[in-house]
C-alpha cells in the first residue's frame, strides 16, 4: 500500500501547479485549433484542413457526427460533411481542441478513472451542457460553446494528476475502483489533500482558456457559487447532476436541481428529455471513449 503523508503531497502538487513550465504546453495542433477560435475571419476550410492533417483525429469527428443524436448516421463520409452539416464551426473546432490537447496527458485506460471512463463522462457531459444551453430561457447568462468546452474539460484535472503523480494516481484508481459508494472527490481530499476541480482550474489557467471554463471547472462541485460567471458552475453541476441520475451529485445536498434549472430558465420537462436522450447514447458513448484511448 502507498503511504501519502497528505499535507506533503498537496504543498508540493500545488506548487507544480504554480509553476511555469511544469504543466505540459498545448500540443501543436491545439495551439492552431486555439488560433483558429480566436481569429475572427478563421473558416470551415482552415478547420476541416487542420482536423486531416491528424487521421485519427479526422475519423473521430466524422464517427462522432454520426451519433444517432444527430440522426445523420452513415450519410457523414467527410470531415467537411461532418463540420458543415452536423457539429458547426465551433462545437467542431472545440471538441478537436480538447481531443488533441488531452494526447499530451498520460492516463492510465482502464479504471473507474481511467482514460475510458473518464472519457465517456466527459463527451456525455458536454453534450447535456450543450443542449441544457439550448432550452434555457435565460440565454444571456451563459455562452453554449463555452460551457460545451467546459463540459469538455471539466474532468482534465485527472488527465492532469496522472500524468504527474502516476503511482499516486495509480493508488487513487484502485481506490474509486473498489469502493465504489465512496465520492472521488471526498477520497481526493481525504487522502491527497488536492482534488481534481482544482487541479483542472490550474490546468485550464495555464492553457490560457478563457476565464469562465476555468471557473466552471474549479467550482463545479459548488453550485452555491456566487460569483463571477456563476452560471457556467451552475449549469455544469445540472448536467453532472443528470449524468449520474441524482439530485445532489456535488458539495451542495441542500440545494434542490429544480432551483438551479430556475435560476436558468431551464423546463424540468425538457430537461428531463434532454437527460433521457443522452442516456440513449450510452452505448455510442462509450465507443467514442474507447477511440480516445486506443
Amino acid at each position: 500500500m502507498l503511504i501519502i503523508n497528505k499535507l506533503e503531497f498537496s504543498q508540493n502538487f500545488r506548487s507544480i501547479l504554480q509553476q511555469a513550465g511544469q504543466i505540459p504546453p498545448l500540443p501543436e495542433t491545439a495551439r492552431e485549433l486555439f488560433k483558429l477560435r480566436n481569429h475572427p475571419e478563421a473558416n470551415l476550410e482552415q478547420l476541416t484542413g487542420v482536423i486531416e492533417k491528424d487521421p485519427g483525429l479526422a475519423a473521430f469527428m466524422m464517427k462522432y457526427a454520426r451519433m444517432s443524436i444527430f440522426g445523420y448516421g452513415n450519410r457523414i463520409n467527410s470531415v467537411h460533411h461532418a463540420v458543415s452539416l452536423v457539429l458547426g464551426f465551433n462545437t467542431a473546432l472545440n471538441l478537436a481542441m480538447s481531443i488533441v490537447s488531452s494526447g499530451c496527458l498520460k492516463l492510465p485506460n482502464h479504471g473507474a478513472l481511467g482514460r475510458i471512463r473518464i472519457w465517456h463522462q466527459t463527451l456525455e457531459c458536454a453534450a447535456l451542457c450543450r443542449e441544457l444551453c439550448q432550452i434555457m430561457t435565460e440565454k444571456h447568462l451563459v455562452n453554449c460553446e463555452l460551457i460545451y468546452l467546459s463540459g469538455l474539460f471539466h474532468n482534465f484535472g485527472y488527465l492532469l494528476f496522472g500524468h504527474l503523480y502516476p503511482k499516486e494516481f495509480a493508488y487513487l484508481n484502485d481506490l474509486v475502483t473498489r469502493y465504489p459508494e465512496q465520492e472521488a472527490r471526498t477520497l481526493q481530499q481525504q487522502v491527497f489533500g488536492i482534488t481534481h476541480d482544482t487541479i483542472g482550474m490550474y490546468l485550464i489557467k495555464a492553457w490560457d482558456l478563457p476565464e469562465e471554463i476555468a471557473v466552471a471547472v474549479a467550482e463545479q462541485n459548488f453550485p452555491d457559487y456566487s460569483g463571477k460567471h456563476a452560471s457556467y458552475v451552475k449549469l455544469l453541476a445540472i448536467a453532472n447532476r443528470l449524468r449520474q441520475n441524482q439530485t445532489q451529485a456535488d458539495g451542495c445536498p441542500y440545494i434542490d436541481t429544480s432551483s438551479l434549472m430556475e435560476c436558468l430558465g431551464i423546463d424540468a420537462t425538457q430537461a428531463k428529455a434532454v437527460q433521457e436522450k443522452i442516456r440513449g447514447c450510452q452505448s455510442e458513448f462509450h465507443a467514442l471513449a474507447q477511440d480516445l484511448a486506443a
